[in-house]
């Protein structure tokens, strides 16, 4: 959007508020008040970086339930559906940004669950099983029991009354590619470790 129309609108919301000011008629200022905050909106809108707004609708997708139905897992939906319900406890804040010329820098402070525990309770929970509860089954048939016993834990883990969280401040990169701003993987351990609530243990 062209500084122009950036301009027009930032016009816009100033002139409706001495309009605010002088109109009597409550019901009548209700309105303005509302279209004011549509136009406020729109040029704060405008003002972010792409780079943020990528970040923001990331968080969003994530914050929804939606985020792993969206990636090749492999995983059957019951599992799928326990990690997505994490992905909605994920509370976050955006901090400060820092732009520079191929770089965007984005310090948040993030507070997510921690289901760090979850892969060494499925090896014991696997471990447990009889050895006639494994022998003779498909590749398919056991997945399937891995799976049944990760949607378990993670359900349990998350409908606990004592359930953990990981509350950490850090940056999330953007690097500019073309025309485009891409997360940095490389550069985001941080950011990956929090949205895969400690299960994947990056970078340790």
């Amino acid at each position: 959007i062209s500084d122009m129309v950036k301009y027009i609108f930032l016009t816009l919301w100033i002139n409706g508020l001495f309009i605010f000011r002088k109109v009597g008629n409550q019901s009548m200022k209700k309105r303005i008040l509302l279209l004011l905050s549509f136009v406020l909106l729109f040029i704060i809108s405008c003002g972010k970086n792409p780079a943020v707004k990528d970040f923001e609708e990331s968080m969003k997708v994530i914050q929804s339930g939606k985020f792993v139905n969206e990636v090749q897992t492999g995983l059957d939906e019951k599992t799928l559906a326990a990690i997505s319900s994490a992905g909605k406890k994920i509370t976050y804040k955006v901090n400060k940004t820092d732009v520079q010329k191929d770089t965007v820098t984005i310090n948040v402070t993030m507070k997510s669950p921690d289901l760090s525990d979850i892969p060494s309770k499925l090896v014991q929970e696997l471990s447990s099983l009889k050895p006639d509860q494994l022998l003779g089954k498909s590749e398919e048939e056991l997945k399937k029991i891995g799976s049944e016993a990760t949607e378990k834990l993670i359900t349990q883990e998350l409908n606990s009354g004592n359930l953990k969280y990981m509350e950490k401040t850090f940056d999330v990169i953007y690097k500019k590619n073309g025309n485009k701003w891409d997360l940095d993987p490389m550069a985001n351990i941080e950011f990956l470790n929090m949205t895969s609530y400690g299960m994947m243990n990056l970078g340790e």
